[in-house]
């Protein structure tokens, strides 16, 4: 069985199309309904045009190649930019509005519906157009508040006045030059008259209307206008925008829009790259006026620290006394030298002082040589004065006495002029020391300078180097300040527009009328292949002898066709047509299946009501009395009795009911029917006890008479999902007819009989198909065909 379920679930095209063909019905009804909504897409849909633009970034450095060689010098950390970064900031939400903000015009939009069938129910073909191309101009006033999103109607009328109507369940009141929301409105509805030229004041409008030079109105169309605030509009545009670069490696970008306005559109690609580059421009001047600003700062700083360098030069040098210290250091060593020589003579001149002091208090002789070593003229003459009074006395003395005048004038004379060369010796040794002790001190002092002289070098040296380091970072900047101002006065941008924004192709990119007829073709074949695929799968009834399969595994005894209710009436008394070549191939089947057997006591049931039991019992009894065998027909399904009505008998005349309750005998309730052979057993008026009548003795007694007087006994058994009767039934019977009628039984039904069948309650089961549409069904397609054939 699991062979056969999945040769059954292997796709067979054949049997695809077969089912759908059977919904052609459907198949066109979707294809007239898709080629509808896109004949009607085509018409209300706006055209929309691709537009396109280029433009070069440049290098990734933030300024000219002067500004970023002296941020370099600053040790400025490297500001390039990335060419994703780029993309992004071109196509950002602040880019975008400023872009938007330097098109004033973008705050109206204009449209224009044609007054035709599309129109008169809803706003459904309806045109944006460019400003100038309808008959008025709207001016709103900016500093108000106003009804943005909402379309309103302007209606030209004669003489230079326009009636603005406008109906909305909702709108919202915004600043049109900043998009702030001022507050929602619920309930819109406007309705005034407004002169050309004169403002119109509204609680949700504020604007003038002018009219168009040279665009007349036409009858034929009705005109609208929106307002627009900033931030819907920026949005609305930044959606639509694509950024993308031309290549990996390249700094070229590509900006593409679209839109139903191909002026707006263009308008709004050229602007937005004039915008972009302006900023990157403002940037860049942005980044050299910081540069000149800083240069200037620091420039301050350092004149200020310059002027305090110089000044602390300048008072060290005063207060040590340092000029040139190389010069200084070498007049100091020649001082030192001039100083210990002058000290030396002054000392060998003191000492030579005193020795002639000491000559003159030890009454020596003082000779004229003496005054060889004497510098100073006054000592000098009176050492020869005091050697010449000294030779004269010593000349006198020889011939004269000591008690000579003269001699004793010389001798006052001597001792005059030795107390006065005394004297003077004396004070010239005290001017010596004091001049070597004055002499020692300058030496001192020069020695200590000396001595001073290595810190005082390298305090210079301090202050010097920062004096000249001030200086020279100074004209450093001072110069790199130029540079930059003049750079600044020259600076431009390295990014440029390669191609201006223009229209890809000739015309609209959608909508395109073959790929929306395309679209409708699939969409209309598409659709119902789908529904029908999926109804054939949601659908659990019996459909053919292959879906049997799938279910239970009861052999197969035949098929009913479909018939009109004219055949199926007409079928007892003409025992031709397809119906009955079924039940004909059913009786065949059956003998076959029980050949050998005794089969005579035939059940008939189904899982439900309205499968076709009953039918099918009546007319395969039927077709057994034709085929020359006496058979006997019995309604045993108590419960709902239709025997009657196929022989056209009274349904309240005594039948099996009567009998089994001991009411009438067999005679009277057993009847012959038109057909030769065959004698029926009605149900009769419905029982109370339709279970209890069925298990009595008389019941048994019956089917045992009826098995010996007729050659087959088939009984119209109540349904097996329904009722117990049939199973009391079911230890009379020889053979079981299980009908299942075609899309109407369902596959879980089957599950009852195939308990029974499996757990072995129930032998020799055949199963029916009832009411076969032999048309609707792959596997039985030809049999209509083929009955035709036999009876025609």
């Amino acid at each position: 069985m699991e062979q056969r379920v999945n040769a059954s679930d292997e796709l067979d095209l054949h049997l695809l199309f077969f089912k759908l063909r059977a919904r052609w019905p459907l198949f066109l009804v979707s294809l007239v309904l898709a080629g509808a909504a896109a004949w009607l897409y085509l018409q209300t849909k706006a055209p929309v045009y691709d537009f396109r633009a280029t433009m070069l970034l440049g290098n990734q450095s933030s300024g000219s190649k002067r500004a970023q060689e002296l941020l370099n010098l600053l040790e400025v950390k490297d500001r390039g930019i990335k060419l994703e970064d780029e993309v992004g900031l071109i196509s950002s939400a602040g880019m975008v509005r400023q872009a938007v903000q330097r098109l004033p015009e973008f705050q109206v939009s204009y449209y224009a519906a044609p007054a035709n069938w599309l129109n008169k129910l809803r706003l459904l073909q309806i045109r944006e157009r460019p400003a100038g191309s309808v008959p008025f101009r709207i001016v709103p006033d900016l500093a108000a508040a106003q009804l943005s999103g909402v379309r309103v109607q302007v209606q030209p009328l004669a003489g230079g006045r326009y009636r603005v109507t406008a109906k909305a369940k909702q709108g919202q009141l915004t600043s049109l030059p900043t998009g702030e929301l001022v507050r929602e409105v619920l309930g819109v509805d406007v309705d005034q008259t407004v002169q050309a030229g004169q403002p119109l004041q509204h609680p949700l409008l504020s604007l003038t209307i002018q009219p168009e030079p040279g665009v007349p109105a036409d009858p034929k169309e009705r005109y609208y206008f929106v307002l627009n605030d900033l931030g819907s509009v920026a949005g609305d545009y930044q959606g639509r925008l694509q950024v993308r670069s031309v290549d990996h490696e390249s700094r070229i970008i590509e900006l593409t829009t679209k839109g139903t306005v191909p002026a707006k559109e263009k308008q709004f690609l050229d602007t937005l790259m004039s915008v972009f580059i302006a900023e990157d421009l403002r940037e860049k001047n942005l980044t050299g006026q910081k540069t000149v600003a800083f240069l200037d700062s620091e420039i301050k700083k350092l004149s200020q620290a310059r002027q305090q360098s110089a000044a602390a030069l300048s008072t060290f040098r005063a207060t040590r006394g340092v000029v040139d210290v190389n010069a200084q250091s070498s007049a100091g060593i020649q001082q030192a030298a001039g100083l210990e020589l002058e000290r030396s003579r002054l000392t060998s001149q003191r000492s030579y002082y005193q020795n002639l002091l000491g000559q003159l208090r030890a009454d020596h002789a003082v000779t004229a040589a003496a005054a060889a070593g004497v510098q100073d003229g006054v000592l000098s003459s009176l050492i020869l004065q005091l050697a010449d009074l000294s030779n004269q006395k010593a000349g006198l003395v020889v011939n004269a006495s000591v008690n000579n005048p003269l001699v004793t004038v010389l001798d006052e004379r001597i001792k005059t002029t030795k107390a006065s060369l005394e004297q003077n010796l004396s004070s010239m040794i005290r001017n010596m020391d004091i001049q070597l002790a004055d002499m020692g001190g300058q030496l001192g002092r020069v020695r200590a300078d000396m001595s001073r002289m290595p810190e005082n070098e390298r305090e210079l040296a301090v202050l010097k180097g920062k004096s000249d380091f001030n200086d020279k970072n100074y004209n450093f900047l001072v110069e790199k300040r130029a540079e930059a101002a003049i750079t600044l006065a020259t600076n431009s941008t390295d990014k440029k527009v390669i191609d201006a924004a223009a229209m890809n192709g000739d015309g609209p990119s959608a909508p395109k009328p073959m790929f929306v007829g395309l679209m409708a073709v699939l969409a209309g074949l598409l659709g119902p292949l789908g529904l029908a695929l999926l109804l054939d799968k949601a659908n659990r009834r019996i459909q053919s002898k292959e879906d049997l399969v799938r279910v239970t595994d009861i052999p197969m005894l035949g098929v009913v066709a479909h018939g009109s209710k004219a055949e199926r009436q007409d079928m007892l008394r003409n025992p031709k047509g397809p119906i009955a070549e079924s039940f004909r191939s059913i009786r065949v089947n059956l003998q076959y299946l029980s050949a050998g057997l005794d089969k005579k006591v035939l059940g008939v049931t189904s899982s439900v009501p309205g499968e076709g039991k009953s039918f099918c019992a009546v007319n395969l009894a039927v077709e057994l009395a034709h085929s020359g065998r006496r058979v006997a027909l019995v309604e045993t399904d108590l419960r709902r009795p239709t025997v009657a009505g196929y022989f056209d008998m009274d349904a309240d005349a005594p039948g099996l009911a009567a009998y089994l309750s001991n009411q009438q005998p067999l005679g009277m309730c057993l009847r012959a029917t038109s057909v030769p052979n065959l004698d029926v057993l009605i149900c009769g008026p419905i029982p109370p006890n339709p279970t209890e009548l069925l298990e009595s003795p008389r019941m048994a007694g019956l089917l045992e008479q009826l098995r010996q007087e007729y050659d087959y006994v088939l009984l119209d058994t109540p349904p097996v999902g329904y009722v117990s009767e049939y199973f009391v039934l079911l230890c009379y019977l020889d053979a079981n007819i299980y009908v299942v009628r075609q899309n109407y039984t369902d596959r879980s039904y089957i599950t009852q009989i195939n308990e029974l069948y499996a757990e072995g309650k129930i032998k020799h089961v055949y199963m029916v198909i009832n009411d076969m549409h032999f048309n609707k069904t792959y596997e039985y397609r030809y049999k209509k065909q083929a009955y035709a054939y036999g009876y025609s």
